[in-house]
């Protein structure tokens, strides 16, 4: 579902996705996997995403979550705001500037792999990518990882790829598949959206070498590449050190639900814990 903004005419203006879910019998909004937050897409940047959000908030009684790009507004008819950043490296630069700014740890470890002979090839294949993170990452995500987020992937990068909006690469060692790196665009923001390594690859810094060779390829365009990083320190550190920058936005939520429904929600989320 989307929320479109129009003219005296009638020409679309704008437009805001509404990500939605089928709980309690009726649509909720929740954000969805893979998509890291929304805006309110404009043809005019000094569009106001503010009457968007009173609309969302005011047609919908549930939000568990909706992220939102734009932080100049402050979003006040949601009951909860929970400031996020995401990691952002500006590719405007030249390649040699952007690599001056990636620190010393990350420097060294690009000659190391630059050092083991990985081979980097393009591919379609999205499966070997998540094969290998079933293999070497679900196992250490709480929760687990459910079968249907590893389709919706697979349908995804398929979608994308069609729309030639997806790169997706390999790193082989001996033939063997051992890291691998999905990054899709959006408008001038290219995404690092999905990756997953084997324990060669994360010794060889196989990732490290690919995320540099993208850089090198894209260096000087009017570009940024997105680490969509977690508000994981660890994580956050290692997208530093390529001379990312942290960018906010935020995570909204509320709830008008009628009493009964809220308790019928603590209940189920009691027994899904």
């Amino acid at each position: 579902m989307g929320l479109v903004g129009t003219n005296e005419v009638g020409t679309y203006q704008a437009v805001m996705p509404i990500p939605l879910r089928r709980k309690f019998g009726q649509w909720v909004v929740h954000q969805p996997l893979f998509c890291q937050f929304l805006v309110v897409f404009a043809q005019e940047a000094t569009i106001d995403p503010l009457p968007f959000y009173r609309v969302v908030q005011q047609h919908f009684r549930y939000g568990s979550k909706l992220s939102l790009g734009e932080t100049t507004s402050a979003p006040n008819c949601f009951e909860r705001i929970e400031p996020q950043h995401t990691y952002v490296l500006d590719l405007r630069n030249s390649y040699e500037t952007i690599a001056g700014n990636y620190n010393r740890d990350r420097r060294l470890n690009l000659r190391r792999a630059q050092s083991v002979g990985w081979q980097i090839v393009e591919s379609d294949d999205i499966a070997s990518l998540i094969t290998l993170f079933r293999v070497h990452h679900a196992v250490g995500v709480q929760g687990g990882v459910g079968e249907w987020a590893y389709v919706i992937l697979a349908k995804l990068y398929e979608a994308l790829r069609l729309r030639q909006l997806a790169r997706l690469r390999y790193a082989l060692l001996d033939g063997q598949i051992e890291a691998g790196v999905l990054f899709v665009q959006e408008g001038n923001r290219i995404i690092y959206l999905f990756n997953a390594a084997s324990t060669k690859g994360r010794t060889g810094n196989a990732r490290t070498l690919l995320l540099d060779q993208l850089v090198r390829e894209q260096a000087q365009q009017p570009l940024v590449l997105d680490f969509e990083s977690p508000e994981k320190a660890s994580i956050a550190q290692f997208y530093q050190s390529f001379g990312a920058a942290a960018e906010p936005y935020q995570i909204v939520s509320w709830n008008r639900l009628t009493r009964i429904e809220r308790t019928l929600l603590r209940i189920k989320n009691s027994l899904i814990r």
